[in-house]
Order: structure tokens, then sequence, then C-alpha cells
């Protein structure tokens, strides 16, 4: 399950029009996203969707390592993801499969965009930030939604404060400053589990779109067949 791969395929990030906007990535191949190079670990399978294409994650030891961190240097910030949760409970209870970090950074300041698994075959969101001065994790296992379907997730941060959104409805807030850096401007983004090879993720990453403002919303990414 160790098997890595990368490779020189081009596939350009395709831009929103929108002010703010950094860039919508599609989870639908293995050799490049957004861009930037991708480095492969364990056999994340590009799968047909009625979606369309996306990636699937075997909670094995598959994982995405993009060579880009999308939030750059911004302090307002949006970032989206569709995806699709497998019913895996009892064996992938707590996948953390979006993970935006420096490696190199000995602070580990970093966003993480994680569910959890319950023995009802529910999932609920889990959002972490760590900044250079604290963190913050907003998580609450009543707010549970069902796996199986194609779901929507967004964390927005402004002013100091992080929300979290599932399907376009708010879930919860909190506040979680900085002093110098919010995260490091370079890094990397991983999917399907964490950068040091824990917690893997048990189904398909279909699309992840980060934006440089806070996002109302009406504006978010819609998944086709959920109405909010």
């Amino acid at each position: 399950m160790n098997k890595r791969f990368s490779s020189l395929f081009f596939l350009p990030m395709i831009l929103s029009c929108s002010s703010g906007d950094f860039g919508t990535w599609d989870i639908n191949n293995l050799e490049r996203i957004g861009g930037y190079k991708v480095t492969g670990y364990g056999n994340p399978e590009v799968v047909d969707t009625d979606l369309g294409k996306a990636v699937r994650f075997d909670g094995d030891g598959d994982m995405l390592l993009v060579d880009h961190n999308p939030i750059g240097e911004a302090v307002t910030f949006t970032v989206e993801v569709i995806f699709r949760q497998d019913a895996c409970y009892p064996e992938n209870t707590d996948p953390r499969f979006i993970h935006i970090q420096d490696p190199d950074d000995q602070r580990a300041k970093r966003l993480m965009i994680e569910l959890r698994v319950n023995e009802n075959n529910q999932c609920y969101l889990d959002a972490f930030l760590r900044t250079d001065t604290e963190d913050l994790a907003l998580i609450d296992e009543n707010l549970v939604h069902p796996t199986q379907k194609w779901l929507h997730a967004a964390v927005v941060y402004e002013n100091g404060v992080m929300t979290t959104y599932m399907n376009g409805k708010k879930e919860l807030s909190g506040e979680v400053n900085f002093r110098d850096t919010l995260i490091n401007p370079v890094g990397k983004v991983s999917l399907g589990g964490r950068m040091n090879h824990m917690n893997w993720f048990r189904g398909e990453i279909k699309t992840l779109k980060v934006t440089h403002r806070a996002m109302d919303p009406e504006e978010f990414l819609k998944v086709p067949g959920n109405r909010y």
C-alpha cells in the first residue's frame, strides 16, 4: 500500500470570475491538480460518478499530496469541498481528508477539514485551525449527515472567526486569532489523509475550491440534487 507515483501531465486550474477567487480544483486525475504536481500514495483511483470524474480513496493508505498551498498569504478565506463519505464504521471513523500545511513548519500551523463517522454510519464535520498563537476545533457529534451521498462542506475565516457550513447551512463558529502568521504561505494540500499518513478517508472527493474572501452561503458551490 506504499506505492508512490508522480507525473508531468498538465491539467490547468479552472478559475472563477468572482473577485477574490483563487481557483477551483477538479479532483479528477492522479498527476496534476489545479496545475500543480501531485505525489500519490497507496492506490487512489479515478472513477466515474454521477457528478463526473472524481478520485476514490480506499481508507487504507490512499492519499494525494498537491505541491501548493492555495490559501497562500490570505488572512480571509473560504475553503469548500464536495465529497462522498462511505459508510465505513468502525474501520475509518475519523478521516482527516483535507489537510493544508507547510510540512516543514515546526509549529505545524494548518487548516484541516475532517469527518467523524458514528456507529449509525452518519458523518459529522470537524474543522481545525492552528495559527502561530492558538488553535480551534469546531465539532458537534449531534450535527450528523448521511454517508453514501454527495455533501458540501465549507470553512470560512474572517476577522479572527472561523465558521463551518454543511450543505450551505451554518453549523459552528468560534474565535481563533493569530499574531504574525495565520498559516505559512507556502505548503501543500493533502487529500485523503493526514500528511503524516494517518486518519485515512474512504470515499470520493470531487472538488476543492479556495476563495480569498469570506463567501456567503448562497455563493457556495452547489451539489446537484441537494436542496440548499
